[in-house]
């Protein structure tokens, strides 16, 4: 999977927020706020990373289970899906 667009990553106070740029801007108007483990499975996505691949990182970055943040990424990815911002 990958992510469809341009975005640039900003720190907000405490917000981690996925901002468009460049042509994306004109197609979606907004933010996407991430948390600490959206922000994994976005930098993952970013890079083209597969489910099982993103599944690592996750499990690797917090003290999850692989089942637990499989949950997770596909919610996210879902989320990501119904924006049309996912190849």
């Amino acid at each position: 999977m990958k992510l469809r667009g341009e975005f640039v990553i900003r720190q907000v106070m405490d917000c981690i927020a996925a901002i468009p740029v460049g042509s994306t801007a004109l197609q979606f108007n907004g933010m996407i706020l991430l948390n600490d483990v959206s922000r994994v499975i976005w930098d993952c996505l970013s890079a083209g990373s597969s489910i099982q691949d993103i599944t690592a990182a996750v499990t690797e970055a917090f003290e999850v289970s692989p089942e637990e943040a499989e949950a997770d990424i596909v919610e996210f990815t879902e989320k990501l899906r119904s924006l049309e911002l996912l190849d």
